[in-house]
């Protein structure tokens, strides 16, 4: 027998993997033990709605024979490109069959025209480990004997859930007794019908992401009026989306580290971001973003005295422009006592007489807000090396007595102008002598 035949099961399962559908069926006449590995590899299928009909038949015949051996499926992926009527009955049996192999991750990607639904088994498995599903799948019911006991990882791709009885979504989260991420691509949450809220009580890591590129241009017509959070335990959040008029429950007590990104164009006279802020208090890594052609420095700045101190917080990254004002971001360092790393964009330079090196706005209040601030790590991710440029970040040097590292991205200059760059950073005055100063050019 050959010397990776006598490798572990586990090992060659690993492997396997790495091996297309075709060479894996291949391998399988290799020899009695690559017949059975064979039995549990990824098995994953990428048809078009033309070869279903041939192809997947007989497909769905090896699943039904791997049913019957001993061995457990480990992952099974099924991409089909559309999905029609006469071909849910031949899908749906192979996904029963698949259920029963003890699948452990099940990923289906199907493109679905009409009233196609799921098998009411993909909501009763007891090994999946990990469950994708996407590609326009309507959830609007599930079974009373619901249960993922197994499921730590869910993935929901353009999902909708359309329960009009109940919240069919809240439902799914609470048969998931040991879930720990939960991940939301195309989230169009104005067109479900739920409670407008995500709540577990275990769940430790959330990512919801709006794929705006799918939006409709009547998406004005949609209220985007509340959403809540009531996630004690989690750790992580990624949040991408519209921002909704208010956020009743924000419970995120064990929240380590939090990426906020908000399209503003839903943003009305309405909207309050004070109980975000506030259920934001014991994040460590704050990561503010702003959407393209948005500036969420200036709503901000209209809450951000609501917002608590923020003792835990280490790392701060916010999105600055040079025109608007640091409102926010002044009130965002006085909260953060423990500080460590702060990472903007441009610098402010919104003013005329830039020449004038002891002019600053009023919104900066001559950096004073830096002069008891523990701040080790600066990053400017944006800069040209312009006077004005130059000019206020030789004010904020002179405030920042802990600064250890000065880390700049400067836009790329012809290799003179850059060099004329690099010399004027060195040269600038430092309160901290400790602080080092580093450049990069793109």
């Amino acid at each position: 027998m050959d010397r990776i035949s006598n490798l572990p099961n586990e090992l060659m399962y690993h492997l396997i993997s790495f091996l297309s559908a075709k060479e894996a069926t291949c391998l399988k006449y290799a020899s009695k033990k690559w017949l059975n590995l064979v039995t549990i590899i990824p098995l994953v299928v990428d048809s078009s709605s033309s070869a279903i009909s041939g192809s997947f038949k007989d497909f769905a015949d090896r699943i039904q024979l791997a049913r019957r051996s001993s061995h457990r499926m480990r992952r099974f992926s099924l991409k089909l490109q559309s999905l029609d009527f006469a071909q849910y009955s031949i899908v749906n049996d192979c996904l029963r069959q698949v259920l029963e192999c003890g699948v452990l991750d099940l990923e289906l990607d199907i493109n679905v025209k009409g009233d196609y639904s799921l098998p009411f088994e993909i909501f009763t498995c007891q090994s999946v480990v990990k469950l994708k599903l996407g590609s326009g799948f309507v959830i609007d019911i599930l079974p009373k004997n619901a249960m993922l006991p197994a499921l730590k990882t869910l993935l929901l791709d353009s999902v909708r859930f359309d329960d009009t009885g109940g919240c069919a979504f809240t439902r799914l989260l609470s048969v998931c007794p040991v879930l720990e991420e939960l991940v939301i691509d195309g989230f169009n949450c104005e067109l479900w019908n739920w409670s407008h809220t995500v709540s577990s009580q275990i769940l430790k890591r959330l990512t919801i992401r709006r794929d705006y590129s799918k939006d409709s241009d009547n998406y004005e017509d949609y209220d985007f009026k509340r959403i809540s959070f009531d996630t004690p335990s989690l750790t992580f959040l990624e949040y991408r989306d519209y921002v909704h008029d208010e956020f009743p429950v924000v419970n995120l007590s064990s929240l380590v580290e939090a990426k906020i990104c908000f399209n503003l164009s839903t943003a009305c006279n309405k909207t309050d971001l004070t109980n975000l802020f506030k259920g934001l208090k014991h994040v460590q890594i704050l990561r503010l973003d702003d959407y393209v052609d948005t500036s969420l420095a200036s709503l901000f700045a209209d809450f951000s005295e609501a917002a608590p101190v923020f003792e835990n917080m280490s790392h701060l990254y916010m999105p600055t422009e040079a025109d608007v004002c640091w409102d926010a971001l002044n009130v965002f360092v006085k909260k953060s006592p423990n500080l460590k790393t702060l990472a903007i964009e441009q610098l402010h330079c919104a003013y005329q007489s830039y020449l004038d090196s002891k002019f600053v706005c009023k919104c900066l209040e001559g950096y004073s807000f830096l002069l008891s601030c523990p701040i080790e790590i600066l990053k400017i991710t944006y800069f040209e090396g312009e006077i004005k440029e130059l000019v206020q970040l030789k004010h904020v040097l002179e405030k920042l007595q802990c600064l250890m590292l000065l880390k700049v991205h400067v836009k790329a200059r012809e290799i003179d102008r850059n060099l004329q760059i690099l010399a004027d950073l060195l040269m600038l005055p430092r309160a901290s002598s400790k602080c080092k100063i580093q450049v990069k050019f793109s």
